[in-house]
């Protein structure tokens, strides 16, 4: 977005003409869609032939019109053949509509099929690629590759294909037939078509150096306005409107900014075509006239050229109106085949033996995308059957740990093993089935609460449904509910609590029984009157298994076996509470804080009860 910026500091100024980082491919909606398109490519070229025909049919009316006016000279019409005319004509544009009725119902089918496909693949794709590939990238992107840009592809294959092809086989015939008839007046009606489409061409090369630009700018626009509309609750409550707008504000001026410099580059020779494309009347009459005055050219010759080649380019610019949305289009489907083409998260997809549940990390070094490294050599052992808890300040790479245990990221160097195997030498479906997330931003889906619980386990009972949620201290609160277990629970979940929702994730984790668990900070949203049930469930779903907290509230993992104080994104020290206090280092700092904060709160809590008495 910074090189947008630059390139649009002077609504005049110079962009990247580098044709590899800014030429689109114009294909590029056809490529895409064209796999999906395998098993029904007989359909397809069922209806762009129907399609076809019915252009065909539109010039009956033409010849018929032809026709008669030969008659009408050589006074050879009667009234038969004005009716026998005439039900032709009406047959044959019956005939046509209704051609093209089949034939768009034909392409359309295949369309939303091959679309249903595609959305599906990139759906799996996706479900393929590291947690990584997502991080940086805003809601309203994720929206415009799955929903926006596959649903445009309907108009490529509904549309496109059909009536892009009948327009053009169309006028391929219609140019044969006036050579036919007259190779003067052919030539009078078509000369100015290809100089027309050189013109056309120059303008699409002076615009299309802006056409990155143009889409990057749309996905900016997108993606800012969709974060506006979701954060409306904290701007409004903070009274920050002006400035939560700036970001989609300053979005949708670049984008028209692109706009402007794309029609700047575009119109000026782009507007002579399309002044000079419908223009073959001008030069029809003067020569059809000439011809005349010489003889050599008859009436109804004359006016067969004026019906049809005052026509003559119009399908030729219906190609071009269906090529400039494909062109579109197809700067959206580049960039979804840049997300089809990401690489995949490596998954050998074996099934392996493990000796046990142990989760060792061996001198693990990681970094994001920008290339710094965020952990450093780090090293412990979470041993199965025991809790072992990550402790730290904000920002000292404890969440970060926990997410390469299931692999939301692959390591930079060093190794994770669980059983003494390494994580990326088990199979993806292996691996997500040893070991189960409770994420600190719960995810819930808007369905029914035993929906989101069985999540964990698809062929769950409803007694094990019961029986986890019991675990989770959350049956209680679900019975109160009108529907029970069937109550639905909104838009991620958006209708319960924190609590609430944190506890319903606990038990869709106790559902899945996985023997190796991580917590992200799991008692966060946990009310007092439950943290202390919390706890016993969390107790309870340690036995046998490698429980691993990433905590916050340090009173809630003092019994750890193991607690891992990170720092920096290292390993400052690791042993148990009383050991760790002891130690005089990280640890015993942030206790000693965590102490002194809860005596504030509770000293400032009975002042202000003395200050109410008094």
């Amino acid at each position: 977005m910074e090189t947008l910026s630059q390139a649009l500091d002077d609504e005049s100024g110079p962009v990247d003409t580098d044709p590899s980082a800014s030429s689109p491919d114009y294909l590029a909606s056809l490529r895409l869609i064209w796999p999906y398109l395998t098993h029904q490519r007989f359909k397809l070229v069922a209806a762009i032939g129907l399609a076809t025909l019915s252009v065909v049919l539109e010039l009956v009316p033409v010849y018929v019109i032809y026709s008669l006016a030969g008659e009408v000279v050589t006074h050879q019409l009667t009234s038969q053949h004005l009716l026998v005319d005439g039900l032709i004509v009406i047959g044959a544009v019956i005939s046509g509509y209704v051609l093209l009725g089949v034939a768009m119902g034909m392409s359309h089918l295949v369309a939303f099929e091959a679309i249903y496909q595609l959305r599906l693949h990139i759906a799996r794709h996706m479900a393929g690629l590291p947690l990584g590939y997502f991080a940086d990238r805003r809601s309203g992107e994720a929206k415009k590759l799955v929903i926006d840009d596959p649903e445009k592809l309907e108009l490529v294959v509904a549309h496109g294909l059909p009536e892009g092809v009948s327009a053009v086989a169309t006028w391929l015939a219609v140019s044969v037939w006036l050579f036919v008839v007259d190779w003067r007046m052919a030539l009078a009606v078509v000369f100015i078509t290809p100089v027309s489409f050189v013109l056309l061409t120059l303008a699409m090369m002076r615009g299309s150096r802006f056409a990155r630009d143009y889409q990057m700018s749309g996905e900016r626009m997108n993606s800012a306005i969709v974060e506006y509309l979701n954060g409306m609750p904290v701007v409004k409550i903070f009274n920050r409107a002006g400035e939560s707008f700036r970001e989609a504000s300053e979005a949708v001026h670049e984008f028209s900014k692109v706009e402007t410099q794309w029609a700047r580059a575009y119109l000026p020779v782009g507007g002579t075509f399309f002044s000079l494309v419908l223009s073959n009347i001008v030069f029809i009459i003067p020569v059809g006239a000439f011809l005349i005055l010489d003889h050599s050219l008859d009436l109804v010759t004359l006016l067969f050229f004026v019906i049809l080649g005052a026509s003559y380019s119009r399908p030729l610019l219906k190609g071009f109106h269906l090529f400039h949305e494909l062109a579109h289009i197809s700067m959206g489907s580049m960039l979804v085949h840049d997300l089809l083409e990401a690489p995949s998260q490596p998954d050998n997809g074996q099934t392996v033996n493990l000796s046990g549940y142990d989760v060792t990390f061996e001198q693990v070094c990681f970094g994001y995308d920008d290339g710094n490294d965020v952990l450093h050599d780090v090293s412990f052992t979470a041993k199965e059957g025991a809790v072992t808890a990550l402790v730290g300040p904000s920002g000292s790479g404890k969440s970060t740990i926990a997410g390469l245990i299931p692999r939301f990221f692959d390591v930079r160097s060093g190794s994770i093993s669980i059983g003494g195997v390494d994580i990326r030498d088990i199979g993806l479906e292996q691996l997500m089935d040893t070991v189960a997330f409770v994420f600190q931003q719960t995810i819930l889906f808007s369905d029914t609460i035993a929906a989101n619980i069985r999540f964990g386990k698809p062929d769950a009972s409803d007694t094990e449904v019961e029986n986890a949620a019991r675990a989770a201290q959350v049956h209680e609160f679900i019975m109160a509910l009108p529907d029970g277990y069937q109550t639905r629970i909104g838009d991620l979940g958006r209708q319960l609590s924190g609590g609430e929702r944190q506890r319903i994730a606990i038990a869709r984790a106790i559902l899945k029984d996985a023997p190796v668990i991580v917590l992200d900070e799991a008692t966060a949203f946990a009310d007092p009157d439950n943290e202390s049930a919390i706890q016993s469930a969390i107790e309870a779903l340690a036995e046998g298994r490698t429980l691993i907290i990433v905590a916050h509230r340090l009173h809630t993992i003092r019994d750890a076996q193991t607690i891992v104080v990170t720092q920096q994104g290292c390993i400052a020290e690791q042993g148990q509470h009383d050991a760790l206090l002891e130690n005089h280092g990280v640890y015993a700092q942030l206790w000693a804080d965590f102490v002194a904060a809860r005596r504030v709160g509770f000293r400032q809590l009975s002042q202000a009860n003395t200050d109410g008495e008094m």
